[in-house]
């Protein structure tokens, strides 16, 4: 018995030296450690925190010491502690020598401005501060009343500027449809634009403006471009 106990007590130690001198931090309820000691898996549940307030939640988990890559899978939740959001999906690679998380399916990022932000992928640059998110994007600003809808955006968050690339649908404030291309919004400015076409509806779809470009100054509810 005491034996085992001595055992058991080393191969504690082993684990949270080896893991100790990594940049991860796991809690989980079982884990493997595979290939000389080089990859761990982790299932049934588990929490991983990095040294610079990175908190992540899934069911299942797998670390690559040599590449110091992290998968995670099922309901992954990610809490950037130091930047105060959230970011959920299916599935995640964290890439910590280049501090980029990708996710796969089902993504959502949520910030403490009330703004939600759902897509099939993201790329977060952690870096940077900035969130690229592409399929299927839905941006939501609860506080400005604003939905966005494109298939790749750019979310530069310290510069409170966000930008899509290619077709975009919005709908400000339950009163205009906006139709247009590249769209630009700078979120402290409270101004939505772009220099591509642009058709203007209002709630019942009737159109209102066919413009080759827009203005949008949301706080003055005023719409400014050139009409076709």
């Amino acid at each position: 018995m005491q034996n085992n106990i001595k055992i058991l007590f080393f191969l504690f130690l082993f684990i949270s030296e080896t893991l100790a001198k990594e940049q991860f931090i796991f809690d989980v309820t079982k884990i493997e450690i595979l290939e000389n000691g080089n990859i761990f898996k982790g299932s049934e549940k588990g929490i991983i925190k990095t040294n610079d307030g990175i908190i992540i939640k899934a069911d299942s988990f797998e670390y690559n010491k040599i590449s110091n890559i992290l998968k995670a899978k099922g309901n992954v939740e990610i809490e950037d502690t130091l930047q105060n959001h959230y970011i959920f999906s299916d599935n995640i690679i964290y890439e910590k020598n280049k501090e980029i998380i990708k996710t796969k399916d089902n993504s959502k990022a949520l910030y403490n401005d009330g703004r939600e932000i759902k897509a099939d992928n993201f790329e977060y640059f952690k870096l940077s501060n900035t969130l690229n998110a592409n399929g299927n994007v839905e941006i939501e600003d609860g506080t400005k009343n604003i939905i966005i809808y494109a298939d790749d955006i750019t979310y530069e968050i310290d510069k409170e500027k966000l930008f899509t690339k290619g077709s975009t649908k919005s709908n400000i404030q339950s009163k205009y449809s906006f139709q247009s291309k590249n769209v630009e919004f700078l979120l402290d400015k409270n101004e939505i634009s772009s220099k591509e076409k642009t058709i203007v509806k209002d709630n019942n779809n009737n159109l209102l403006l066919n413009l080759s470009s827009f203005l949008y100054l949301i706080n003055k509810e005023i719409i400014k471009g050139n009409d076709i």
